[in-house]
């Protein structure tokens, strides 16, 4: 069992309210978020109004009878998403995140199955929320954030909301102020992407929020002079915590991304210093740097630039700004770290970004927790590894023996299981799925497997209910072997699993190739170069983990929006 040792590096708050009060006095009015208008034009909201809003929504909510109420919370990235979530959890309600991309009809299931009565929403889902009003009998009030002065179409104004939150504060109410939240009460249901089976309502409470809130920025380098670029989902717990609410703690600036058809344009305007990103998004952005490359025929100038920077940098010289500005200036100029979590990384990808100057730190977190379990120190890295637990968190690793369960001898292959500040209540309403995923002892079992080294480091070699068992006993991690397949400069995506051929389980890769790259060939030689491909990475393996079959794909895998292929649709 290993504890962690990372240290304290920001003040502990007594409640998310005293936390956000406490940020708005020191930065007052520098910009805390951003997002663009309809007109491309960046709108600010600073962290004194940021803090401003939140007071005056959760008066409100408090004032209304909203104390353990449920709300809804859909829409695209913007501060209006950012002050519901902190009113609702200040004022005792309980905040449900919905996932924007989600149809109207299935928005309604999770509206009625988390027993919401209100929805705070914007104009562009508004109107489809509306379609579906009669799917919830239970529902009371939409509220939009693009609506003021009229309210004859049956939508309530937000800002008529914080209005009445204001004049009651104008009156001399302290009432936000005044009010002790209980940390350990249910204050957010976060519904799990649902990548392998049905989604599930994590019960989180605010304690667990602050937690990971605190225990995330104190294992980061960032300050006041970083600059976020959001375009992860914010329904999704990663980007909610460190994406969007942590950098509040260093005084840093969050810019939201208005579309991903705008990425490129948009990182160059706002020359982010810091992202938080999932591995698919980091390894498409370099293949879009080797593309480009490749497409200027630089292919061999950027190897002598790589080459020379490591023989400076062997004898204390870093000119990797200098020697790869072009490349760079593509991602704003100024970006130096990256948070990278949600699932396996390839190891490969932290050492191409830091021959370029940005520095990949691998994180590990799971809904459930919301979300941190680990991250990788900037000052003591270790690659592959996805780093030490946050402060307060114990991790250890469970193996199978028999029918009973021990713990690892050093570093056996078993379940990741964790405790701490930041684990869950337990799932909304299902009491069975709760039990299952506890230990006696009060340990969350991650569904993760993989081991824990002597110096307290994290390793992930596959999910629990993904392994593959052959006839022989044999255990089989697909995500380890995706990894080497994703090695290849001609596999976008890939999934590794058993398909029957000629009457036998046969270990099978299915690939989505990168058509681009392969443009200039048939389909048959498209299959003769990834049997290639598949080739040499079976030689660096075992003969059970060999890979005999190939299935060639001619669209992309389903994904969840947080970019995780959907294994139960292949």
């Amino acid at each position: 069992m290993k504890k962690q040792y990372t240290k304290d590096k920001f003040m502990q708050y007594g409640s998310l309210f005293k936390l956000i009060e406490d940020r708005a006095s020191v930065f007052d009015d520098k910009p805390l978020y951003q997002y663009f208008a309809k007109d491309k034009s960046i709108i600010t909201m600073t962290y004194r109004e940021f803090f401003d809003e939140v007071k005056q929504l959760a008066t409100y909510l408090i004032l209304k009878g909203y104390k353990g109420k449920h709300l809804a919370l859909v829409s695209e990235s913007r501060p209006e998403w950012v002050v519901v979530y902190c009113a609702s959890v200040c004022a005792g309600a309980v905040i449900v995140p919905i996932d924007r991309d989600l149809a109207p009809e299935r928005m309604a299931e999770f509206v009625v199955l988390s027993d919401c009565k209100t929805i705070f929403t914007s104009s562009t889902y508004a109107s489809k929320l509306k379609e579906q009003v009669t799917a919830m009998p239970a529902l009371r009030d939409i509220v939009s954030f693009d609506k003021y002065d009229t309210e004859d179409d049956g939508l309530v104004s937000y800002y008529h909301l914080l209005e009445q939150g204001a004049a009651t504060i104008l009156r001399g109410n302290t009432t936000v102020s005044s009010f002790e939240p209980d940390l350990k009460a249910l204050a957010a249901i976060i519904f799990t992407s649902g990548t392998t089976g049905t989604s599930k309502g994590v019960m989180i409470t605010q304690g667990n929020i602050l937690a990971s809130l605190i225990g995330g920025a104190s294992m980061t380098p960032y300050d006041s002079n970083d600059v976020f670029f959001s375009v992860l989902p914010p329904h999704h717990t990663y980007e909610t915590s460190f994406g969007i609410l942590g950098p509040m703690l260093c005084g840093a600036t969050v810019v939201f991304n208005n579309s991903l058809k705008y990425f490129a344009k948009n990182i160059q305007l706002v020359k982010p210093t810091g992202m938080i990103l999932v591995p698919l998004f980091l390894d498409t952005m370099y293949r879009k740097i080797q593309s480009e490359i490749k497409q200027e025929g630089r292919q061999k100038i950027f190897t002598f630039g790589i080459n020379a920077s490591k023989a400076m940098r062997h004898v204390g010289v870093d000119a990797r700004e200098i020697l790869f500005s072009k490349i760079r200036a593509g991602l704003g100029g100024r970006l130096k770290y990256i948070v990278c979590g949600g699932a396996a990384l390839d190891p490969t990808l932290i050492k191409r970004f830091d021959e370029l100057g940005i520095t990949v730190a691998q994180g590990y977190g799971i809904t459930e927790c919301a979300p941190l379990i680990s991250v990788n120190p900037p000052d003591r890295m270790k690659v592959g590894s996805v780093g030490v637990p946050m402060k307060g968190c114990t991790a250890k690793v469970l193996v199978e023996d028999g029918e009973t369960e021990r713990e690892a001898d050093g570093e056996e292959i078993g379940e990741i299981c964790v405790v701490g500040p930041q684990v869950m209540l337990g799932y909304y309403k299902n009491s069975e799925a709760t039990a299952a995923v506890f230990t006696d002892d009060g340990f969350f079992r991650t569904g993760d497997y993989g081991y824990i080294d002597k110096d307290g480091y994290i390793y992930i070699t596959g999910r629990k209910k993904n392994i593959i068992i052959l006839s022989n006993g044999k255990n089989i991690y697909p995500e380890e072997l995706e990894e080497y397949l994703y090695k290849s400069q001609y596999i976008r995506e890939c999934v590794v699993c058993t398909r029957t051929v000629n009457g036998e389980e046969t270990l099978t890769a299915i690939i989505y190739p990168d058509y681009d790259l392969l443009k200039d060939l048939d389909q048959s030689q498209i299959a003769d170069r990834l049997k290639s491909e598949v080739a040499k990475i079976n030689r660096q393996h075992p003969a059970y983990k060999q890979i005999h079959n190939i299935e060639i794909r001619h669209t992309e895998f389903d994904k969840t929006t947080s970019k995780k292929i959907i294994r139960k649709n292949i």
